[in-house]
């Protein structure tokens, strides 16, 4: 089966530099991904092309969406997308690579991925992911970041990853890049276990700060500041009506990596508070 990739649009871009993220697996309560969507939606991103995620997916897990114009009814398939965009004054420009985590032939998703970015002169990336642990939302977000450059954790004052086991295409494609010769880092929020269920500003924002420390940007988070103080005060509310979940937060805080609370525990934990965020 033949991989197609449509281009909208070939620019011309200053020593561009690609940030990636895929919805799914590596992207837990949507950290990543809503950082690219953020960026989008506050600057102005022109669409370059899509790669055809046809040899990639499983329908029946991820479906076409169906929509009606007037009376022309149109399927829309899945597809990653990749988009520039043009920061003021910056010597870089970015292309973002936004879409799902494929189900099949992950080598070659890499290998057509890095060929879209090698044809729009892309040296170097920065990929996005988030996880989930007995991290406490009381905390400042940890950012974790591994890259081809030894000196990448030192010089950036974050926490080096030593996990070793299952990983996501995020993984796969940061390793395929550097294997590929290009520098590529890779950025991940850790997340509170008990709050995966819903979208987290905080994550979001947490990697944006990291995303901007490492091209040498900062970006303009005063709408996500707003956002991230209405999701924290409903955390704290759903947090202090919970004797449980306050004794276990203050467990995480003393030590990060005390004696977890039992699995059943958990379970209810997580419900009660995810039930609270989703009816403010």
């Amino acid at each position: 089966m033949v991989t197609e990739i449509e281009w909208f649009e070939e620019p011309t871009l200053r020593d561009p530099v690609a940030v990636l993220a895929f919805e799914g697996w590596n992207d837990a309560a949507d950290a990543a991904s809503r950082a690219l969507y953020y960026l989008m939606e506050r600057h102005d991103e022109t669409s370059i092309a899509k790669l055809d995620l046809e040899p990639y997916v499983n329908y029946q897990v991820t479906r076409p969406l169906v929509s009606i114009d007037r009376t022309v009814r149109e399927i829309h398939w899945p597809a990653t997308g990749f988009f520039g965009l043009t920061l003021p004054e910056h010597v870089h420009d970015l292309v973002l690579v936004l879409g799902e985590e494929p189900h099949h032939h992950w080598r070659g998703f890499c290998a057509d991925v890095i060929s879209v970015l090698r044809r729009l002169g892309v040296g170097r990336a920065v990929a996005l992911g988030a996880f989930v642990g007995q991290i406490p939302h009381t905390l400042p977000v940890p950012i974790f970041g591994s890259s081809d450059d030894p000196d990448f954790a030192l010089r950036m004052g974050i926490h080096a990853s030593t996990y070793e086991g299952p990983t996501g295409i995020t993984g796969v494609m940061t390793n395929t890049m550097a294997v590929e010769g290009l520098e590529v880092v890779g950025l991940w929020a850790g997340l509170p276990h008990y709050l995966a269920g819903n979208p987290s500003p905080t994550g979001t924002r947490a990697l944006l700060f990291a995303l901007g420390d490492v091209i040498g940007w900062r970006f303009d988070v005063e709408a996500l500041n707003i956002e991230v103080a209405g999701y924290e005060a409903q955390v704290r509310s759903a947090v202090a009506d919970s004797g449980d979940l306050v004794d276990y937060v203050k467990r995480l805080e003393q030590d990060s990596e005390s004696r977890a609370i039992s699995q059943g525990d958990g379970r209810r934990l997580v419900e009660d508070i995810e039930r609270f965020l989703r009816n403010p």
